[in-house]
């Protein structure tokens, strides 16, 4: 299957991001076979908490984009939209406790070897639209740990997939390592793709807007107002009083934001902050059931 074939654009305007299953240690400590698995699903779901993306699971397309010949093969141009922005790939390197390693491999304080848990991970961001790196790093997590117990005795009856697991050092060195990827990946990825979306709605329908000049906004355009429906396709907000599609006016433009105001009133129920302006008159799926209520 072609990683493009299944394409459609964001609805949100958000950054979209899947996250491939990371690699386990090469030289494990412990004898657990889902250390990579469990630090996938750690970082997705920090990712779920996070405003600026929207995360996606899409193993066929995770699992292509993990190849090496994924980066060496040419986007197809005539594909001009896609569901996913990035695929985040990477291994867990780190996973142990220091006072088991050579001292030579130990971290060390003023006097002694320090005992710690550390755990990193080694990753790269994929632009799926140009099948290139465009970021990658390596971050870690530390915690202290005890020296008076073996490593498989702090850790018996336990494994990584444990809630328990997250309150060993081993597990707060990795929630400190994902806490420190999603910080890089904020601060090397664009928060969205583009599309001018609505932060805040103030009083006398006066909105704010994300996305400015750079998303080719001009003052006194009229756009829709698009959320997404169940599928994640963008639809129509309709005027609570006439039943048309819900638009604004642009009234002042800056460089990455503009104010404008809502051309209408806004229907109950529907969540306006993280709507989507569009040009185009988005979808509208009880179009036929709305004709037949004006018929006469």
């Amino acid at each position: 299957m072609h990683v493009n074939a299944y394409a459609r654009p964001a609805s949100t305007g958000r950054t979209v991001i899947a996250i491939a299953q990371f690699r386990n240690p090469d030289a494990p400590q412990l004898p657990w076979e889902d250390v990579g698995a469990e630090m996938t699903r750690a970082i997705r779901r920090a990712l779920f908490n996070e405003s600026d993306f929207e995360v996606r699971i899409a193993p066929e397309l995770e699992s292509v984009v993990s190849q090496p010949q994924y980066l060496l093969s040419n986007p197809d141009p005539s594909v001009k939209t896609l569901d996913i922005d990035y695929v985040l790939i990477g291994q867990v390197t780190d996973f142990h406790h220091t006072a088991a390693l050579p001292k030579d491999a130990s971290r060390w304080g003023l006097l002694s070897r320090r005992h710690e848990a550390v755990v990193a991970l080694e990753w790269k961001m994929v632009d799926v639209r140009r099948h290139r790196v465009v970021c990658a790093d390596h971050t870690y997590g530390v915690a202290k740990a005890s020296w008076k117990k073996s490593v498989d005795d702090q850790y018996e009856g336990l494994d990584v997939s444990a809630y328990l697991f997250w309150n060993t050092p081993l597990g707060r060195a990795a929630h400190q390592a994902v806490d420190n990827t999603i910080v890089r990946l904020r601060s090397l990825l664009p928060a969205t793709q583009g599309q001018p979306v609505i932060l805040e709605l103030h009083a006398g329908r006066k909105v704010q807007v994300q996305g400015g000049a750079a998303s080719g906004l001009q003052a006194g355009e009229d756009l829709y107002v698009s959320v997404p429906d169940l599928s994640g396709a963008g639809q129509a907000v309709h005027d609570a009083d006439t039943g048309q599609p819900l638009m604004v006016r642009i009234a002042d433009v800056k460089g990455d934001s503009a104010t404008a105001w809502l051309l209408g009133k806004a229907p109950q129920g529907i969540e306006l902050r993280g709507a989507t302006l569009v040009r185009s008159r988005p979808p509208d799926p009880n179009l036929a059931a709305r004709q037949q209520l004006v018929s006469p």
